[in-house]
């Protein structure tokens, strides 16, 4: 059985597609575990109201430090993280989608590859249509205590306790020692295709992650990842794209997609990396892709519909 986890707060104004994300992973997971961090935009109520509907998901409240740095989003997914009760865990954020041709592989992982601890999945990374990078992230695993949310989230990996207490083993052990050092305690649970531990596994369909849909979000998404991570160099990207906010969906976003391959995000990728045509998204989120005059992410009714029989 698969526990899957998320973590939100104040996710609604920036305009995450975390409703869509839930509904997507529900059918993978038995049970939905989500920790708001205090919300004051509305998106407890939703959670609240999405947890009513469906008892697999559960819904708890945990203060975040107050801190500028990317760790505390892996202290809070920690945090959750650990209430997980089932054999696996499947972690989700906000604004990552399931495509619907994956679902029944992931679920059946556990049974393909028994003895594999971890596995890495495909993400498709889109401002709107504009997808500016592809990358394989560690988020499906067997629910062992050493298997932890690292850096800011990003991906599930070994703890540092973990780590430390297999170095340490190693002295005892030659021949452990010698693949340590020649390829690292932490790539022995890396991506590579011939490890017993970890996998990376090619799904039907990648996980397609948002970054933003709506031309005001991004712009609060901007300033919101300026001000918590401290990372004034958004204020290139806002004040070039507030006066595009009124502009043709297409034309922002190619704006956008420009100064998110050269600027702070640091997606380094060729100009016209590629436009993902609508019929190509989740079905979850077609109607939101061509929906060329709305500038701000809602919620919408027959989404809450959708969950309540998943």
């Amino acid at each position: 059985m698969i526990s899957g986890f998320m973590i939100v707060k104040d996710v609604l104004k920036p305009g995450y597609p975390f409703v869509e994300a839930v509904a997507s992973a529900l059918p993978v997971c038995d049970e939905f575990l989500i920790s708001d961090g205090y919300s004051t935009d509305g998106t407890f109520e939703v959670v609240q109201q999405m947890s009513e509907l469906n008892k697999k998901i559960k819904v708890s409240r945990q203060k975040w430090p107050i801190a500028k740095r990317l760790s505390v989003l892996g202290d809070v997914t920690n945090a959750i993280r650990v209430k997980c009760s089932y054999d696996y865990i499947f972690s989700v954020q906000a604004n990552e989608i399931v495509h619907e041709d994956s679902v029944e592989f992931i679920k059946a992982l556990p049974e393909m590859c028994p003895e594999v601890h971890t596995f890495s999945l495909p993400f498709l990374h889109l401002l709107w249509n504009y997808k500016f990078s592809e990358e394989f992230r560690l988020r499906f695993s067997r629910n062992l205590p050493s298997i932890v949310a690292t850096g800011d989230a990003w991906a599930l990996g070994p703890s540092k306790a973990f780590v430390v207490s297999e170095a340490f083993k190693s002295l005892k052990n030659p021949r452990r020692l010698l693949r340590y050092i020649g390829r690292g305690v932490e790539w022995t649970y890396a991506n590579s295709c011939g490890n017993v531990l970890s996998r990376a596994i090619y799904l039907p369909k990648p996980v397609f992650r948002y970054w933003s849909l709506f031309p005001r979000n991004y712009l609060e998404k901007c300033a919101k990842h300026k001000e918590m991570f401290n990372l004034p160099e958004f204020n290139k990207t806002i004040n070039i794209l507030k006066d595009h906010v009124d502009d043709e969906p297409s034309s922002f976003w190619k704006i956008a997609s420009e100064l998110a391959r050269t600027g702070p995000l640091g997606f380094k990728y060729p100009e016209g990396f590629g436009v993902v045509n609508k019929k190509d998204h989740p079905r979850l989120m077609q109607d939101l892709i061509s929906d060329s005059h709305v500038k701000s992410y809602y919620v919408r009714e027959e989404v809450l519909d959708l969950i309540r029989g998943l």
